[in-house]
């Protein structure tokens, strides 16, 4: 949480732009969320409309690579609470829909066999025209690596945690589905399969890129990449 307001308090005003700038990469780098608060459309308490500071605070938090951004007075004491969010969804979703290419890198190496497959399958899903990115995940770990990417490519988490679903849904970029635990390589594929077709978000003949563990059900055993074009099982 980069509590700007927090932060004033405990370092000189010049310097809270650049500590929140550090503070994003490096939760990006280890792939845990991290929500930029505090005043973010503070003029939204008693006006409709914010200001054009306001609008590129929360476009530049977009940018720097924040998970999400949160409201605090200005939907809890604030005239226009209703406005105010809708006012922040519609920045959110103009700043990722026209910036996405200005959105921070990140210098992230991996040496573990999760990291390097993760950060592969975004490499692959993007050289192949994938429709999403599918990650089974029992912490949610999988999902989180390759949304730090900031991949095009939607990603969709399927877990057997109803407790990881809800934690998922604070990060970049990831959907979710609760499904049972599924132990066999062909039948997480089948799963996906027909899971995407039933929400009529694939069609057959597109791609999707699968990361997974096996054994399943270990949190940590991310070892496996697979190009599965849909209605192929």
């Amino acid at each position: 949480m980069v509590a700007r307001g927090d932060l004033g308090v405990e370092l000189p005003l010049e310097e809270v732009p650049l500590v929140q700038k550090q503070i994003i990469t490096k939760a990006r780098r280890w792939a845990k969320p991290v929500i930029v608060a505090t005043q973010m459309l503070e003029s939204m308490i008693g006006n409709p409309r914010p200001t054009r500071a306001e609008a590129s605070d929360v476009a530049n938090a977009i940018l720097d690579g924040a998970d999400a951004v949160m409201l605090s007075g200005e939907t809890s004491v604030g005239k226009y609470p209703v406005e105010t969010v809708a006012t922040m969804a519609k920045i959110v979703d103009s700043t990722e829909v026209h910036g996405m290419e200005q959105i921070s890198a990140i210098d992230w190496d991996p040496h573990t066999t999760g990291g390097v497959i993760s950060k592969a399958a975004v490499d692959v899903a993007e050289r192949v025209g994938a429709a999403y990115l599918v990650a089974f995940t029992q912490s949610g770990d999988t999902a989180r690596r390759m949304a730090r990417l900031r991949p095009r490519i939607p990603i969709v988490a399927f877990s057997p945690l109803l407790k990881t679903q809800r934690e998922l849904t604070l990060s970049w970029g990831i959907r979710t589905v609760l499904t049972p635990t599924v132990q066999a390589t062909d039948e997480m594929v089948r799963l996906v399969d027909r899971t995407l077709k039933e929400r009529g978000v694939v069609q057959d003949g597109e791609r999707v890129v699968i990361v997974a563990g096996t054994p399943a059900g270990r949190p940590g055993r991310t070892n496996s990449l697979r190009v599965h074009k849909i209605g192929s099982v």
